[in-house]
């Protein structure tokens, strides 16, 4: 019996001897695999800093020069002399060749200035009605001919009055066709165009710039992802680099498809022109530096693991007892029975550490405990906050509105009804900023959306018909969330303004019921809602709120945002799903916007489109 007892304890210090000598040569493995990884994480990192002010480089330097270039267009077309000149022609059809002459040596005069002669390859300005004026002497006979074949004019326009950068090319104006880069602008008075403006640079100055990284592969995207530099060669090599762009991580390393080596890559993208900058390097790391670390890590390895089975061997024994009776009382843990865990001990222990460990076990039982009851009480006070970041998001919205009408009116002439829109936007001002309550009552916002449309009256004039049948008085003393209804009101003016052909915008805001059941109506008469619309909003009011009730952050939130989906949000977490939303389309044309609250519906006669 005695002897089976031994031979039972002989094999379980065995089986523990093997267990603890695998982890420990685990460890030390880990250990060598760290230094390696170490050696190769400071490899990267160093060549990785090389490369990334390289890139930052020829980025900073390639903005610079475009920025240069994009001032001189600015400056020129800041020439009032100019835009004058460029309007004179446009709207003159029968000028006389005198007086077109005289206009040409205006506009030669505001374009030959001191930078653009020494930055620039050429500066050209040109109408769409073939009048051309460059700085640059080598030009073709007919120049103005061509200007119908540029093909970059229609992109100009799409842009209106914005840069349009274009990659290297032959320069369509010269007889030597030297290589260049372009940047142009559409030249409007206000919003109507009147002409075209293009400053070109040398090619030889991009190469330039990009010959710092010359011991680098290095390829320059422009923001349509066509090569703008690179030097690769012909061999198809910077159509592959751009591919490192469509991989998840652009800042590390990727596997060449030419040749099948990994390199070392990073890539940057300038926020002025939208230009991408990539650089690559082989990796060699693989193969200086992996033989010494090899070498020395193998003798390491060796020498701590036979010191390892002798310290197992000494203290399996006096280990086994305590952590069989430790692991028992994990197997027996859970949330219930955590506050119960607190005050373990292990009867036969004789280990320091172990009764420690065992302490700290039950110390982690008390604060996870509190953990978890500062879990749920936050978790109110998120939902609190949601609300609030959904109601900040109003404000921005409104206010950019209404200072677009003032901007509109200012352009319009209509100087003396400035001040009256003023003193009603001070009032929508003073109530949408107000911070002392979230709520209000229905009628307050009604109050708040009718000064709204007098400012909507005074900028569309007859062109905007509004009506507002107020019902009962009980049902407008029910609350609201501040600043809830006006972007319906707003979809409402704007979208038939731009969407429909009618000429008159026709908006109805009904109201009915009492504080038990009652309902609010939008109508206008615009295009209404297509059914693939109405299914997706609804979808995307569901999926939102779930985002919103279950994720730690706020799900797409961005303060200025506005629309159907964040307004059902705010309802929908003031309400607890006591206020309803719906979309429809009325017989006649036009959206219906339909909110209520309680078990009622509308009356036929409030379901009118």
């Amino acid at each position: 019996m005695w002897k089976v007892i031994g031979d039972r304890l002989s094999g379980i210090r065995l089986r523990l001897l093997f267990l603890y000598v695998g982890i420990l040569f685990a460890i030390l493995i880990s250990v060598y695999i760290g230094t390696v990884y170490g050696s190769y994480h400071n490899y990267l990192e160093e060549e990785g800093q090389k490369i990334q002010y390289t890139v930052e480089s020829v980025l900073d330097r390639l903005d610079h020069d475009i920025e240069q270039m994009d001032y001189i267009l600015l400056d020129a077309i800041s020439d009032e002399s100019l835009i004058s000149a460029l309007k004179e022609l446009r709207s003159e059809k029968n000028m006389t060749e005198k007086r077109k002459y005289e206009l040409t040596n205006i506009v030669s005069d505001c374009i030959v200035t001191e930078s653009s002669i020494r930055t620039l390859h050429r500066l050209s300005v040109f109408t769409s009605d073939s009048f051309f004026v460059t700085t640059n002497v080598d030009k073709k006979a007919y120049p103005a001919k061509m200007i119908e074949n540029i093909w970059w004019l229609s992109k100009a326009r799409m842009k209106k009055g914005e840069k349009v950068l274009l990659g290297p090319g032959a320069d369509p104006w010269g007889r030597q066709r030297a290589q260049v880069i372009t940047l142009a602008r559409l030249v409007r008075d206000p919003g109507k165009e009147i002409g075209f403006i293009e400053a070109q640079l040398d090619f030889e100055k991009v190469r330039e710039i990009c010959s710092v990284a010359e011991s680098f592969r290095i390829t320059v995207l422009d923001e349509n992802g066509q090569i703008f530099y690179t030097n690769s060669g012909a061999d198809g090599t910077g159509n592959q680099d751009a591919m490192v762009l469509d991989q998840e991580e652009r800042n590390g390393i990727w596997e060449n498809p030419a040749t099948g080596k990994q390199e070392l890559v990073r890539t940057a993208v300038s926020s002025e022109t939208g230009l991408k900058c990539l650089v690559f390097q082989e990796n060699s790391f693989w193969d200086s530096s992996l033989g010494i670390v090899w070498n020395t890590g193998v003798f390491a390895v060796m020498s701590v693991a036979l010191l390892s089975i002798i310290l197992a061997a000494v203290f399996i024994h006096r280990i086994l007892k305590p952590l069989l009776e430790l692991k028992q009382v994990l197997e027996r843990t859970d949330l219930d029975t955590l506050q119960e865990n607190g005050n373990i001990s292990i009867s036969g222990s004789k280990i320091k550490e172990i009764n420690s460990l065992i302490s700290s076990f039950g110390r982690m039982n008390v604060r996870l405990t509190d953990s978890i009851r500062r879990e749920r009480s936050a978790y109110q006070a998120q939902m609190n906050a949601r609300f609030d970041v959904l109601q900040t998001q109003i404000n921005p919205h409104f206010m950019h509105n209404m200072l677009n009408v003032i901007v509109n009116m200012t352009y319009e002439g209509e100087l003396q009804e400035i001040p009256e829109i003023c003193n009603r936007l001070s009032e929508n001002i003073r109530y949408s900023t107000s911070t002392r309550e979230q709520t209000v009552t229905l009628q307050e916002e009604l109050g708040f959306i009718e000064n709204y449309l007098i400012l909507m009256k005074k900028r569309f004039e007859y062109k905007l018909e509004y009506e507002l049948r107020l019902g009962n008085l009980e049902a407008s003393q029910i609350l609201l969330p501040k600043l809830s209804l006006i972007p319906f009101v707003e979809n409402a003016v704007y979208h038939p303004y731009y969407e429909s052909q009618s000429e008159i915008i026709r908006l109805i805001i009904e109201t009915g019921g009492d504080s038990r059941e009652w309902y609010l109506v939008i109508r206008d008469n615009g295009n209404g809602f297509s059914e693939e619309e109405i299914r997706s909003l609804r979808e995307k009011m569901e999926a939102y709120l779930g985002q919103l009730k279950n994720s730690p952050s706020f799900p797409g939130l961005e303060i200025g945002g506005m629309g159907v989906i964040n307004t059902y949000a705010r309802l929908e977490l003031f309400s607890g799903g006591a206020i309803r939303l719906e979309l429809r389309n009325a017989p006649d044309g036009g959206a219906v916007v339909l909110i209520k609250g309680g078990d009622g519906d509308v009356p036929d006669s409030d379901r009118r489109g």
